[in-house]
């Protein structure tokens, strides 16, 4: 069965990651664009990871993982390389029903990292369920490579054009008809409309 994608702000949100190598830093570096408020808990942090402490991007703790570090935490990472020490972890997370991802051990996650393609307020996030990290991989690079980096753009641009829509559209159909010609006007042109040309383009349309 596969998981529902949950999309959620987690800007300021105290999360914990236990373990401090490099499959510990992958994670890392894709919570920080999302900006939650990090703890690392590592016996031995890599390089890396402590840059991201000096400059203040996280919190670093270098010791042993105690049972008390999951308290107040919205999620938690376990990326150890001690499969024993990542179920324990994730038992304690579902016995306190917080959302738990043990790494590489897919029956103890109770969420997956998804293979993320991020532009601007645009995110899709693609999972397999923890069976095939390399499928989804796949499937990110094939969407990137076909949106030449303009969807946050499109996004901002369109989001604009929706509060136009709202307001001087009566109907619900209509203003379905109105923003998909704005999408097919922003996805053929070689350069992006500006707000103004659209909303003109909707008004030319009445």
């Amino acid at each position: 069965m596969p998981y529902f994608p949950f999309f959620a702000n987690i800007k300021n949100m105290p999360c914990l990651v236990v373990g401090g190598g490099q499959v510990a830093l992958r994670k890392i570096e894709k919570l920080l664009d999302f900006s939650p408020l990090i703890t690392v808990v590592a016996l031995k942090a890599c390089d890396e990871i402590k840059e991201l402490f000096q400059r203040g991007e996280i919190v670093l703790e270098e010791r042993a993982f105690e049972d008390s570090d999951i308290g107040g935490k919205a999620f938690v990472i376990t990326a150890t390389g001690d499969s024993g020490v990542n179920r324990h972890i994730s038992q304690l997370c579902k016995q306190r029903h917080i959302p738990c991802n043990a790494v590489d051990d897919p029956d103890s996650c109770t969420f997956f990292f998804p293979a993320l393609v991020t532009e601007g307020d645009v995110c899709i996030g693609i999972s397999t369920g923890g069976k095939s990290p390399t499928l989804a991989s796949h499937l990110r690079k094939s969407i990137q490579s076909q949106t030449d980096g303009r969807l946050g753009d499109i996004c901002e641009v369109m989001g604009k054009v929706r509060d136009y829509a709202l307001e001087n559209i009566p109907t619900e159909q209509a203003r379905k008809k109105a923003m998909a010609g704005v999408l097919k006007k922003c996805l053929e042109s070689s350069q992006l409309p500006t707000e103004e040309q659209l909303i003109e383009m909707i008004k030319e349309q009445k």
